[in-house]
């Protein structure tokens, strides 16, 4: 009897390790007669690609004094981006993969010139070579004039959108024309006088984005920018973006906001969203507007793509995630 009371537990002991090695042994994944593929836990994980850098400085002269309306544009992994310096010779263009980039450089009084910058946090001077003097230079194509409008049945009142023009060539190719920028009407109508023939890039620019490439109105979020083939006697641009508009209802929020939070006054904030998860990060410019007193908002010209959209009261937040499409209205639900 004692002897089985002895073996009763070893035998046990020794079927409970079986069963573990049994269960914690590599087992094939089954594969289906028809599959051509072996299924794998190794999976690449999505790649999230880093656009969060700015080419930021100042465009100077020889003698060190800022030049404005220099055109910058810069072209990475297959899209063109560009901007103008302001008054001192600043600029800002967001967007970028951080690294070395080209920047053509052009302005009416300087020669057009290719130069390598970085993007990145800390700003960069780019110096334009000394101005034309008055001898001879290349004659141009004759000029023809754009005539455009732009519609969009969002608004009663199109002035001071900003067009920008942008050869799709090099600046340093013979005949090439300019960048250009004109504003828009109360109807969207807007000329460019002599405008050299050739393919242009263009965006349209909403009202308080001067010079600025995002948002572009005319494309989706870093979607391509339209093209077109001048001479072009008459053409008319519809915007794609769309409308993020709500209430902010604090009292329905769960559990209740303490006293002190009203629904006029909170901050909205829409930033483009290129993943979910821990590896996400935003990028490019962010869209701002703040609830009036009864607490609706209503921010216009947001291209269509993925956004995350952030209500700020006091110290609370609440997220809400939306993907624009074209022309489209849109509650985030707050």
């Amino acid at each position: 009897m004692s002897r089985l009371l002895l073996i009763l537990p070893l035998t046990g002991l020794v079927l409970l390790i079986v069963l573990a090695a049994v269960a914690l042994r590599h087992q094939e994944p089954y594969v289906y007669a028809d599959s051509k593929q072996l299924p794998t836990d190794d999976l690449p994980r999505p790649k999230v690609r880093d656009l969060s850098a700015h080419l930021s400085g100042r465009v100077l002269d020889p003698s060190g004094a800022g030049v404005a309306e220099v055109s910058l544009l810069v072209w990475q992994d297959g899209r063109v981006l560009w901007t103008y310096s302001s008054e001192g010779g600043a600029f800002d263009l967001p967007g970028l993969a951080p690294g070395v980039v080209d920047v053509a450089l052009d302005h009416s009084q300087y020669p057009a010139m290719l130069v390598e910058g970085v993007a990145g946090p800390i700003p960069i001077d780019l110096v334009l070579p000394p101005a034309h003097d008055a001898g001879p230079s290349l004659s141009l194509p004759a000029g023809v004039d754009l005539v455009a409008q732009i519609q969009s049945p969002d608004s009663e009142d199109l002035s001071g959108f900003e067009v920008a023009l942008a050869p799709s060539a090099s600046p340093g190719e013979p005949g090439t024309g300019r960048p250009r920028r004109v504003l828009t009407d109360r109807e969207g109508h807007f000329r460019v006088p002599d405008l050299i023939p050739g393919e242009y890039l263009v965006r349209l620019i909403p009202p308080g984005h001067p010079g600025a490439t995002w948002p572009d109105l005319l494309a989706d979020l870093d979607g391509a920018s339209l093209r077109f083939t001048h001479p072009q006697q008459a053409m008319t641009f519809t915007p794609v973006a769309g409308v993020v508009a709500g209430t902010f209802h604090p009292e329905r929020w769960s559990p209740p906001l303490p006293p002190g939070h009203f629904p006029g006054g909170a901050l909205i904030q829409i930033r483009p969203r290129r993943a979910s998860g821990p590896d996400a990060r935003p990028m490019g410019r962010i869209l701002m507007g703040r609830t009036a007193a009864d607490g609706t908002f209503r921010i216009p010209y947001v291209p269509p793509g993925a956004y995350r959209v952030e209500l700020a009261s006091g110290k609370l937040r609440r997220e809400s995630s939306l993907v624009m499409p074209q022309r489209g209205r849109i509650d985030p639900g707050f």
